[in-house]
């Protein structure tokens, strides 16, 4: 979970991209930047944004995350891909051996959440409720073209 120079974790992946806002700690697994080098690949080298990386305990339970989340172990980040609405982000994502084999959750609220956990997961988060992958592919495949 190092950084190389500049504070970069990668060709295109920021040490600052993955810090919690409470405490700046910024854990990135090498198996989870590597697989976030290959999204980019697959979307076309557009940007993606990381909305949340490493969160520590504390920040974790402020904002009302799991409580065994993949992100207090620095193995889990939340992203936007540039030009995808959450569809395309989830089926991409499943283009990506690190995350096909992990964690891929869809939110309504325009991101996606992946993680190398290690097995297979889905879930939805839709209008504030988790929910099965089913009801979330079918909420947003009826869903306006904004997400």
């Amino acid at each position: 979970m190092g950084t190389g120079q500049n504070g970069r974790l990668s060709a295109h992946f920021l040490r600052s991209e993955f810090a919690c806002p409470c405490c700046g700690r910024a854990d990135a697994a090498q198996e989870l930047i590597d697989g976030l080098e290959t999204l980019r690949r697959r979307a076309g080298n557009v940007p993606i944004r990381v909305t949340s990386g490493y969160r520590c305990p504390e920040h974790n339970r402020q904002i009302g995350g799991a409580r065994n989340s993949y992100h207090t172990r620095g193995m889990a980040a939340d992203v936007v891909i540039s030009g995808q609405d959450v569809l395309g982000m989830y089926r991409l994502a499943c283009e990506v051996p690190a995350f096909f084999h992990g964690g891929i959750g869809l939110y309504s609220n325009g991101f996606v959440h992946l993680d190398v956990r290690g097995h297979w997961a889905r879930w939805g988060r839709i209008e504030g409720r988790y929910c099965s992958l089913k009801d979330a592919l079918f909420w947003l495949d009826a869903a306006p073209d904004s997400l």
